[in-house]
C-alpha cells in the first residue's frame, strides 16, 4: 500500500515537473527595468494658464486636473495595450485636454516583459517627470514618448480632437549617448572592425523589420527603430547612429547611441567570442539555475522514496517471521 502511494506521489510530481518548468525559468534576472535615460520638459509649466484666457483660479484648477486625468488615461492605454503588442501610439484625453505619444518594447524581449516593463514606465515617468508637459524616458527594455497637447480650451471644437497628429520623428539629432571609459585604442583593426559590424546593422536593421542584432567577429551590435519610422528612413537612421558612434565613441570599447528615430549599440569583446544577445544569456543563466532546482527536487523525491522502500522491505521481513 505504501509503495503503491510512494510511485502515485512521485509519477504526479514529475508529471508537474513537466507542466510548470518553463515557468519556474526566472525572467526576473533581466534589468529590462534599469533606466537608460529620461528627459522631462517642464520648461512651459504655465501651460494650463495659456489654454484658458480666464484667470479664474477654481477654472485652472479644474484644467490642471482633466490634464493629469488626460494623462493617466494615456498611460494606462500603454500598459494595456503592451500585452498585445511591441509597439503603440495612441491620443488619450478630450477635445480641451490630450496626450499623444507611444511606447516600443525591445524587439526580441517576450510579451511579458514588455508588459513589465511599460507598467515600470508608468510609475517611473509619474516619479521623474510628474507633470511635465513632455517625456522621453528610455529603460533597458522599452521606451516611452508623450507630450501634452496644446489647445485653445474655452473655444476649442469637438472635432478638433481628431486633428492631432501623433509625434512624429522630425530631423535625426543625438538625443542621448553612452561611450563606456574603457577603450580599445591598442587594439588592432577595431576601428575597421565596428565600422563592418554597423554597416552590416545598417541593412541588417531593414530586413529585420526595424530590429538587428548580431555577433560580427568580436563585437555584438544591436540597433532598433522606432515603430513609426519606415524601413528605408530606418536604415539611414542607423547609420546616421553608426556615424556617430564613430565621432562621439570613438575607441571605447563599448557605445550605445540614440537619435531621433532609432537606437544602435555595440560591445567589444578583444579577448573572446562574443556570445548571444544579453537577456539570452541571462536566460542561460537562470535556465540553468531552474533546472538544477529541479533536478535536485527530484533527487530528493527518489532519495525518499527509496528511504521508505527500504523502511517497506524490513516491515515484509519482521511479518515473514
Amino acid at each position: 500500500m505504501v509503495v503503491h502511494l510512494i510511485s502515485a506521489i512521485f509519477a504526479r510530481t514529475l508529471t508537474l515537473i513537466v507542466i510548470f518548468l518553463p515557468s519556474l525559468i526566472n525572467t526576473s534576472q533581466l534589468d529590462y527595468d534599469a533606466l537608460v535615460f529620461s528627459q522631462c520638459d517642464s520648461s512651459d509649466t504655465n501651460i494650463l494658464q495659456k489654454t484658458t484666457t480666464t484667470k479664474d483660479p477654481n477654472y485652472s484648477n479644474h484644467n490642471f486636473f482633466l490634464r493629469a486625468q488626460a494623462l493617466y488615461s494615456f498611460l494606462r492605454k500603454l500598459e494595456s495595450e503592451s500585452s498585445r503588442a511591441k509597439f503603440f501610439k495612441t491620443l488619450a484625453g478630450n477635445e480641451e485636454h490630450a496626450v499623444s505619444g507611444w511606447f516600443q518594447c525591445r524587439e526580441d524581449y517576450p510579451s511579458e516583459i514588455c508588459h513589465r516593463c511599460v507598467s515600470e514606465l508608468r510609475d517611473i515617468s509619474s516619479r521623474l517627470c510628474g507633470n511635465a508637459t513632455s517625456a522621453r524616458i528610455h529603460l533597458r527594455g522599452c521606451q516611452m514618448v508623450y507630450e501634452i497637447e496644446l489647445v485653445d480650451a474655452p473655444t476649442a471644437q469637438a472635432n478638433n480632437h481628431h486633428n492631432y497628429k501623433l509625434l512624429e520623428t522630425p530631423e535625426r539629432g543625438l538625443i542621448h549617448k553612452i561611450c563606456d571609459g574603457a577603450t580599445a585604442e591598442t587594439f588592432a583593426g577595431f576601428e575597421e572592425m565596428r565600422t563592418e559590424a554597423l554597416t552590416a546593422a545598417e541593412t541588417g536593421v531593414v530586413d529585420g523589420h526595424g530590429f538587428y542584432e548580431e555577433s560580427y567577429k568580436l563585437l555584438h551590435v544591436v540597433a532598433q527603430c522606432d515603430g513609426h519610422v519606415e524601413a528605408c528612413d530606418c536604415g539611414e537612421c542607423v547609420s546616421a547612429a553608426a556615424a556617430a558612434a564613430a565621432e562621439e565613441c570613438p575607441w571605447s570599447i563599448a557605445g550605445q547611441i540614440y537619435l531621433e528615430g532609432c537606437y544602435v549599440g555595440y560591445t567589444y569583446y578583444p579577448h573572446e567570442h562574443p556570445g548571444g544577445s544579453y537577456h539570452e544569456e541571462v536566460g542561460k543563466a537562470s535556465t540553468g539555475k531552474s533546472l538544477a532546482i529541479v533536478v535536485g527536487g527530484v533527487a530528493a523525491l527518489v532519495f525518499v522514496a527509496i528511504f521508505f522502500l527500504f523502511l517497506e522491505s524490513l516491515r515484509r521481513k519482521g511479518d515473514d517471521c
